[in-house]
């Protein structure tokens, strides 16, 4: 723990005594804490924000080897940014979630598509044999959100995932659809699966990590 907290000091230091991005202080911190770990060749990848943080993707799959790359917080802009260099270690698998922190940040959903559509765009260019999973962004649940700014972006979402199915229908990716497994008949994450209204109790990464094997995207 001691180490831990010392490589976290670190990192802050570091990030503090350069120029802050655009992107804010936590992901430029995150960001200095991929690049000092480093990444395997060929590996299974998980990029979104702090729902793809958040999980522990190494102890619900058996794939490997495994690398999570969410960061808290982030935007497609933020993702789309730090991708060349995923990108660099040419992964065997990418799993992709984000969009909720643009739409809460009122950012047009066409904006947003066009963000993801040129990563997967950058991905089959720079690495055409890796397998591409999109999958649908959660749509918060309004009775228990704790966080204002985000009420109200149902239709966002909705409309958010409906560009990323019509997406993978092109070709460009897998599309992996949550929303009946995670959501509700009001077609909001279910109130037994959340802490706050969007981000998710363990329960619902078991549900959602099941689901990616039941489809055999990942190993049992």
């Amino acid at each position: 723990m001691k180490r831990l907290l010392l490589l976290c000091a670190a990192l802050v230091a570091m990030v503090s005594a350069s120029a802050q991005s655009e992107f804010g202080a936590y992901y430029d911190c995150r960001l200095a804490a991929h690049r000092k770990a480093g990444m395997p060749t060929g590996a299974v990848v998980w990029i979104g924000d702090s729902i793809t943080e958040q999980a522990w993707w190494g102890f619900l799959t058996k794939e490997r080897p495994l690398v999570n790359r969410g960061i808290g917080g982030d935007n497609t802009r933020g993702m789309l940014a730090r991708l060349p260099e995923i990108l660099e270690s040419s992964p065997r698998k990418i799993f992709f979630m984000g969009g909720v922190n643009d739409i809460s940040g009122n950012r047009p959903v066409e904006e947003i598509a066009s963000n993801i559509r040129k990563m997967l765009e950058m991905i089959r260019e720079k690495v055409p044999t890796c397998e591409v999973y999109v999958q649908s962004v959660v749509t918060p649940n309004n009775e228990v959100l704790a966080y204002p700014y985000v009420k109200n972006k149902q239709p966002q979402t909705r409309e958010l995932n409906a560009r990323l199915k019509a997406m993978c229908d092109e070709g460009l990716a897998t599309w992996v659809d949550l929303t009946g497994l995670l959501h509700n008949e009001q077609d909001e994450l279910r109130e037994e699966y959340t802490k706050d209204g969007i981000h998710l109790h363990p329960e619902a990464y078991v549900v959602w990590v099941n689901h990616l094997k039941k489809m055999k995207y990942l190993r049992k």
